[in-house]
């Protein structure tokens, strides 16, 4: 079978998402409301060295559908995506996403830009809100080699792209999260504080809202733990995370969970 040939005016060009669709694949099936275990929550926080990104494991339909999903991974080698809503939709969404920057790439032999990147996700994110009841809502982040510095973009509902200067949330635990974010957050933050602002922030979600997974010490399930730097993207080893979530957790349990009037 030999590839198909286009046109001038129906060559999708190197944009992958239009060419699923020009040769009769639908990228997002309809779905059903009943198959939804919805994925939450996800962090990210500017600092001075790049981007730091901190999501839960957990998916939850009407019970803990999953305890150890992943909810962010690299798109390449200086951006990472997340996603909430729709957990499995929000995984083909991102292997989708991470096929149309590869595809792009080597059909033009160029390197897309991070603010390109984050501009082609969202006609994605719009046919598949408009289409589906698999609801999604993603976040890019990642290291600008361009400008030297670390960048973040958030999304509507209708694929609307908007860039964060300080920090994002998305999912179920954003309005607890961002409590913590708004009080510890500073312009001036280093690699090692936005971790550790991240991880609270994560901690303080779990420890409110039913539908987000904190550290879980008897499965030794903990958060995924990202960076973003000049050096590219990395991913915390897990026993290194636990580490961190067990000294927040330590300090709760000194103070029985009673509000102390700062971080803690």
């Amino acid at each position: 079978m030999g590839l198909p040939l286009f046109n001038s005016m129906t060559d999708p060009g190197p944009n992958f998402f239009e060419y699923m669709q020009s040769v009769g694949h639908q990228p997002f099936g309809q779905g059903a409301m009943d198959e939804q275990a919805h994925a939450t929550t996800v962090i990210a926080v500017r600092c001075n060295q790049g981007v730091v990104m901190v999501a839960d494991r957990q998916a939850t339909a009407a019970y803990v559908a999953s305890r150890d999903i992943r909810k962010i991974e690299a798109a390449d080698r200086f951006t990472a995506m997340a996603i909430s809503g729709s957990a499995a939709r929000g995984i083909q969404f991102i292997r989708i996403a991470q096929l149309s920057f590869e595809h792009y790439e080597k059909m033009t032999s160029s390197i897309l830009s991070l603010e390109g990147k984050a501009n082609f996700l969202s006609p994605i994110i719009q046919n598949n809100n408009f289409n589906s009841p698999l609801y999604v809502v993603p976040m890019l982040a990642g290291f600008d080699p361009n400008h030297n510095t670390g960048r973040i973009f958030e999304y509507d509902g209708a694929g609307g792209c908007y860039e964060r200067s300080d920090f994002n949330v998305i999912g179920s635990g954003t309005q607890f999260a961002e409590g913590a974010l708004r009080l510890g957050f500073r312009p001036d933050l280093d690699l090692e504080e936005a971790l550790e602002l991240a991880a609270l922030a994560l901690y303080e979600a779990g420890d409110n809202d039913p539908s987000t997974g904190g550290p879980d010490f008897v499965r030794h399930i903990y958060p995924i733990m990202v960076t973003l730097t000049k050096d590219g993207f990395q991913e915390i080893e897990g026993d290194a995370v636990g580490e961190r979530f067990r000294r927040i957790n330590d300090r709760r349990a000194e103070s029985r969970g009673i509000a102390g009037g700062q971080l803690r």
